[in-house]
Parts: structure tokens; sequence; C-alpha cells
């Protein structure tokens, strides 16, 4: 295969299909034809990505404007669409309106938004969801939080807001509350907590009255990790919540899946530079960084695998070896590897199911985007992005 210049994220097809399929199989093993993958955009919107899984079926998932219009121009078709986020425009939330795509809303101003344009335009019909806001707290105590004052997207259930938002919906003659969007974000990502999330769904629907059209369980799934749960575990447990209150013929489920959906496909490979040694320790430096694995500097963890240049068994084992990025930052250190085979120039450190999130959360400091290359099913590799250079970094700037 050919050998690529480093660094560079790399995208295997393959393994991109095998994930696709878990969740296809996944989702109509336990609810039938009548769900809808969405794909959140936010988490990697590459746009070679973008398109593949268009073509795959899913629906674009955006909680920005740009991301609404990227998706647009890459010629998703305007039902296909799920709003979401707490930041919305005015005038593509009116638009997903009229095209009859999936509108959760999440913002008090959105409420205002739907009176007024559903008064000024009496004659048709339009849809909306609510994303729930509820205590996961309360729900799951043994769950890891992300943050110690919970959630703080959507309407909340526990102070009577989520039901305000409801009747509000309800009162308007020409537009139905359609569903509910129940994402919701923990450390732990359980099966134990999609359950609970599905069953709020159930309690919700009763205590209100309501026929929902859709119920929407967001993301946040744990993917390609053999020490974890994945897509059979969820959506077993969340269709059995769910075929309590709902007829699977007569609600759809959506799942919008962003990392666990591509972290499997996509590595990080960077090669080894130089090594040096200062005082008792020995330093490797290698041309990827840290801030191309985790520019917010929340993990100590990166799963790797080593390509050596010349036979590692000739070679000396060393106690400690520090694997150090390309910036000038002292915190650019990713890992100690100990007790392993001396790392030579021309080695290189593969990250595993590295770049779901940072081939787009890759900050512009020091060095620009890397390159994205995609391992095609038969060998073959395509271009999906090039290396930024200064050309690409001076566009639209003035001087």
């Amino acid at each position: 295969m050919e050998k690529l210049q480093t660094p560079f994220y790399r995208i295997k097809e393959k393994d991109l299909a095998y994930d696709i399929g878990l969740l296809q199989s996944s989702l109509e093993k336990h609810w039938g034809k009548n769900y809808i993958m969405g794909y959140s955009v936010k988490t990697n919107s590459l746009p070679w990505l973008l398109n593949h899984l268009k073509e795959a079926g899913f629906y674009g998932e955006v909680v920005s404007d740009q991301e609404y219009l990227l998706c647009q121009r890459l010629g998703y078709a305007k039902q296909h669409m799920i709003y979401n986020g707490p930041i919305k425009d005015k005038a593509i939330f009116q638009q997903v309106l009229i095209d009859g795509a999936i509108l959760n809303m999440d913002s008090n101003y959105e409420l205002d938004w739907l009176e007024v344009f559903s008064k000024e335009n009496p004659s048709k019909q339009f849809s909306v969801g609510l994303r729930v806001n509820c205590d996961i707290a309360s729900l799951c105590p043994t769950e890891q939080l992300v943050e110690e004052e919970g959630g703080r997207f959507g309407y909340c259930y526990e102070n009577g807001h989520l039901g305000a938002a409801i009747a509000r919906i309800q009162a308007l003659p020409n537009v139905t509350l359609a569903g509910f969007h129940l994402h919701s974000s923990t450390q732990s990502r359980t099966v134990t907590v999609y359950g609970a999330l599905a069953q709020v769904a159930c309690n919700l629907a009763k205590e209100y009255g309501l026929d929902l059209a859709y119920v929407d369980m967001g993301g946040g799934y744990f993917g390609g990790r053999a020490d974890k749960p994945s897509y059979p575990d969820y959506f077993a447990e969340i269709c059995k919540v769910l075929k309590t209150q709902f007829d699977p013929k007569k609600t759809t489920i959506i799942a919008e899946p962003g990392v666990s959906l591509i972290s499997r496909a996509t590595t990080f490979e960077t090669s080894v530079i130089d090594t040096k040694e200062i005082r008792n320790h020995t330093f490797v430096v290698t041309d990827g960084s840290r801030v191309n694995l985790n520019p917010q500097v929340t993990r100590h963890v990166y799963p790797h695998h080593m390509e050596y240049s010349s036979d590692p068994a000739a070679r000396k084992t060393l106690p400690s070896q520090w694997i150090c990025g390309a910036t000038c930052m002292e915190y650019d250190r990713l890992f100690e590897e100990i007790n392993g085979p001396q790392l030579i120039p021309g080695d290189r450190v593969i990250y595993d199911t590295a770049g779901g999130y940072t081939i787009c959360l890759t900050p512009l400091f020091i060095h620009y985007f890397p390159a994205v290359y995609i391992e095609k099913e038969d060998g073959s590799i395509f271009t999906a992005r090039e290396p930024w250079t200064n050309e690409e970094y001076l566009a639209k700037n003035y001087w």
C-alpha cells in the first residue's frame, strides 16, 4: 500500500461500512423499518464523510446555520434534515418548518418565533419536537455525569418549563407536537441511562396525552470498542422500553450517532522524527501532536500501535520512552512507552479510534490541518482533504 506522508488521518471505508450496518441491523431487529438514522454533523463535517453518509441514507443532524447550509450544498434533501441546538437561525428555523423536516426546539425564543410564524401562516400545518431536560442524576444515580449541575439543554421537566412549552404549542391550531428529543450526555454512557431516557419519553407521553410521531434518542453512544456497549446493546434496551408505550409501526425512532459511528474507522498516523536523552529520560519527537488528538487536553490515554521501520526484536528494550508531539508546548506529551523496543526515526506511531471529532476540532495552532485519506474497500487511497498550507490559511485574510 502507498506510503503516505505523515501526519494524517485515515478513514477506512470497510470499517465505516461495518458500523453503518451494525446501526441499521440493530434498529431493524428491535424496531422494524420505521427508523431514521441522523448523523451528527458537528462531530466531523468532512465533506467526503457527509456525502458518503448521505448516500447511505442518513439525515443531516445540524446545530448551526453553517452546518445546515453545508449539508444543502452537498445535496441533502431538505426533508432529510434534523435541526437541533440552542442557537438557531430564524430564516432556517422557518425553512425547516416549511419543508417538513425535523425541528427539535431547545430555547425559549423558539417558542416566540413559532407562535408568530404559525399566525402568519394560518393555512399551513407545522410539526415540531421539544428537547427534554430531565434529572439524569436522580433517574440513574450511579451514572457519571458530564457536569455536576447536569445538562443545560432543552426544557426542564422538573420545574414545569417543559409542560409550559407543551401548552404553548398545543394552543396553536396549526402546529403539532410531533416528538421528543431525549439526547443527554453522560461520561459513563451505559445502556441503563438510555433505557431510563426511553422511559422518560413513555412517561411524558402518558402524562400529557401525546401521540408522538417520533422519539429521537440522540447520540452519545459508545462505538468501536470491544470493552464497551455497542448499538445492539443500546437499542435492545431502548426499544424494549419504548414498546411499552409506542407502536413501532406508528412512531419513528431516531438515532443521531456521531463519534460512535466513525471512531472504529479513523486513525491518526505519525512518524518518529527524533529521539533525545535528557538526564534520566528518553523523549521521542513525532510529527503529530496532542492537539490533533485531544486539543482540550482532557485525556491521558491514547490507544495506539507501532509500525517499526526495522525489526524491533533486534533493538534494545528501553524501560521508558515519552512519546511527544510536534509543538513547542511542554504539555504536548502523549504517552509513556514502557519496556518497549527503542524507537528510531522512521518508525510510525498510529493512534487507533482517533480523529472522529478531532479531524474538525483540531486548532490552527503552529501547524495547519493535516491531510485526510480514505482507504477504499479495494485498498486504494482517496484524498478527502489535502493538508492545509498558507494558501488556505490566508484565504479571506487581508493585510
